[in-house]
């Protein structure tokens, strides 16, 4: 593990960054972030929440000094599962949506494709293989980079919203 302390010590700050900067996200559009408007939020400002969050968690596992190889495959393959089922809901809801291609596929597919490596690199390291850990920095690496870019396409949404441009419709 210790070769790999830096791209996930790297992965883990880029998640941890990045919440902030949604938190920042959400400030700058809390007047558009309305009680009407959630079905939309649960569907693209939630998600970015929840991949970098599992992100985050699987960073600091791999960061702890004695944690056996089975509890940490354990936790991986949890982490893969839920972020799998949770991404297969978002992936259904984005088709009630008036959205376009590109958010669905990187609001729905794409995050399913990252915790599906995830749930194969925890198999892999519970097999014991040496791939796991290629594996999960992969799935890491893919769910850090669709947060970005989902990270990115909010900002330009609420500030579109908020300073009274257009954009397609979030579910509002």
């Amino acid at each position: 593990m210790a070769d790999w302390h830096d791209l996930f010590a790297l992965l883990g700050t880029a998640a941890a960054t990045l919440i902030g900067a949604m938190f920042v996200v959400v400030s700058i559009g809390s007047g558009f972030l309305t009680p009407e408007r959630g079905a939309g939020i649960r569907v693209f400002l939630t998600p970015t929440i929840v991949h970098l969050s599992i992100v985050l968690f699987g960073a600091a596992l791999t960061m702890v000094p004695r944690l056996d190889g089975l509890a940490f495959g354990v936790a991986i393959a949890a982490g893969g599962a839920l972020g799998l089922i949770y991404s297969g809901r978002i992936a259904l809801h984005t088709g009630r949506h008036n959205v376009d291609t590109g958010d669905r596929l990187w609001y729905g597919v794409l995050p399913l494709i990252g915790y599906g490596l995830m749930l194969a690199a925890a198999v892999l390291m519970l097999r014991q293989t040496t791939v796991g850990l290629d594996f999960l920095a992969l799935a890491m690496s893919f769910l850090v980079v669709a947060a970005i870019r989902n990270a990115w396409d909010m900002i330009l949404f609420l500030i579109g919203r908020v300073g009274g441009g257009n954009r397609p419709d979030r579910g509002d």
